[in-house]
């Protein structure tokens, strides 16, 4: 009986344990019609980010806004632009389940015009990242990184913020292969293993 005590016992820990060491990809993307892609179904950060999700065998959360971002890029650019200048903080439908499980959160996210998305500001106030790893990745056409891995370190101070992942838009959706093998070498570099 002591033995199938300490077996519960070892095994409850385990699960305790396998919980507190979570991962997350959570993101935000945008369909219809993106810069150098086109109109496309999925956006490019949800393609980096299931590929990220696939090779860490971390749980997936997409950030959808409440109120949708116009599919055409122009009427997106104007949408975008006004909440970049006024300091908006749009709101998303759902929230993450059981956020204190995660220790470590993939952040993904377009650059659009130089900046995250404040959809994705509204997501990083809304929760406690404090003690957590936070890992930023996003798409881009030509702006690499921009200034967001400093913006996410100012943002989330209480958290350990590792280095990002930047890979063009037109790359991570035309080309599966690259994209994998620019997360495989970036998890790699920065110690991250499934």
């Amino acid at each position: 009986m002591k033995k199938l005590m300490a077996i519960v016992l070892m095994l409850m820990l385990m699960v305790s344990t396998a919980s507190a060491e979570g991962v997350l990809v959570t993101y935000f993307s945008h369909a219809g019609e993106n810069y150098n892609v086109g109109v496309i179904e999925e956006g490019n950060t949800a393609k980096l980010a299931k590929i990220i999700a696939e090779q860490t065998g971390a749980d997936l959360f997409e950030i959808v806004p409440v109120v949708e971002y116009p599919e055409t890029y122009n009427e997106c650019l104007e949408v975008a632009t006004e909440e970049q200048r006024s300091g908006a903080r749009p709101e998303y439908v759902e929230d993450v389940e059981n956020w204190e499980q995660y220790d470590t959160i993939f952040i993904g996210y377009p650059i659009w015009w130089g900046e995250i998305p404040n959809i994705v500001y509204t997501f990083m106030e809304n929760h406690d990242f404090t003690g957590k790893t936070v890992i930023p990745f996003n798409t881009h056409e030509g702006s690499g990184q921009s200034h967001s891995q400093r913006d996410i370190e100012n943002t989330l101070p209480d958290a350990t913020v590792l280095q990002g992942l930047a890979v063009r838009g037109a790359t991570a959706q035309n080309d599966p292969d690259a994209t994998n093998q620019a997360v495989s070498e970036w998890l790699a570099s920065i110690g991250i293993e499934k």
